[in-house]
């Protein structure tokens, strides 16, 4: 039997637009990034690897979701996301904690423009700022 939560975020990803669905891949990214650096000021080195493996695998399917026929705003996308994931292999071969700040700041400026694109789609008014910042648990 699933748990209300789990049963929620799976109502929540099966509805979701395809814009939402970015939305939480940045968001799930961003999370597994956060997570790597607090396990980096721990030393915890097995929670730090894993995490930023997490946010490479989203950024691949970030990349795979691309569609290239729509022009630079897709070539610049995927320039971006190749840099990102080479800033956060390097980041945990060297366990080099800012690179992986760079990488967060950067995905939520993305994360930003996204959705105030989804938003404008949907013709849905800006979150709060209490809301903003919320992100769903793809840890499960």
């Amino acid at each position: 039997m699933q748990s209300p939560y789990k049963n929620y975020i799976k109502q929540e990803v099966e509805g979701a637009t395809k814009g939402k669905l970015v939305l939480l891949l940045y968001d799930g990214a961003i999370k597994f990034m956060r997570i790597s650096m607090k396990a980096m000021d721990e030393k915890d080195i097995p929670t730090a690897h894993n995490n930023i493996m997490k946010a490479q695998n989203i950024l691949y399917e970030l990349m795979n979701s691309l569609n290239m026929e729509a022009g630079d705003i897709s070539k610049n996308l995927m320039r971006l996301y190749d840099f990102m994931v080479w800033q956060l292999i390097e980041a945990n071969k060297e366990k080099k904690k800012d690179k992986v700040e760079n990488v967060v700041r950067m995905m939520s400026n993305l994360r930003d423009a996204w959705r105030d694109v989804v938003q404008k789609e949907e013709g849905g008014a800006a979150p709060s700022q209490e809301t903003a910042g919320k992100s769903i648990n793809f840890a499960g």
